[in-house]
């Protein structure tokens, strides 16, 4: 009724030369990075450019959820107007935007403030 199965054990294979030169240039690629970012972030206008950056993203990223959360909304209500759903359900998706949205409203500024 059930199959015999075999467990081989995993062997390891020993890297190639390529293999090891490849790993070299990425560990050289990602030292280099690390050496020029700090440049990078001061000459992109430093912290306060960064915190309007952020901040402005944030504004973006709200209005963004508000607007799907309104789509989703009228798109439910458009199916209960047609008969194609129950208004139960609209309530209920109602409800559920709403508890999110209190979410996104309080837990975001929250972990925002965090690392800030």
């Amino acid at each position: 009724m059930f199959r015999k199965m075999i467990f081989h054990p995993i062997r390891l294979v020993q890297l190639k030369d390529d293999a090891k030169r490849m790993a070299g240039a990425v560990g050289a690629t990602v030292l280099g990075a690390a050496l020029i970012a700090p440049g990078l972030a001061l000459a992109g206008g430093g912290l306060d450019s960064a915190t309007e950056g952020a901040n402005t993203f944030k504004i973006w990223l709200y209005s963004f959820l508000g607007v799907c959360a309104s789509c989703v909304l009228l798109w439910k209500g458009a199916e209960c107007w047609a008969d194609r759903s129950h208004w139960s359900e609209f309530v209920t998706l109602g409800g559920k935007v709403a508890v999110v949205g209190a979410v996104v409203g309080v837990l975001a500024p929250y972990l925002w403030n965090l690392f800030t």
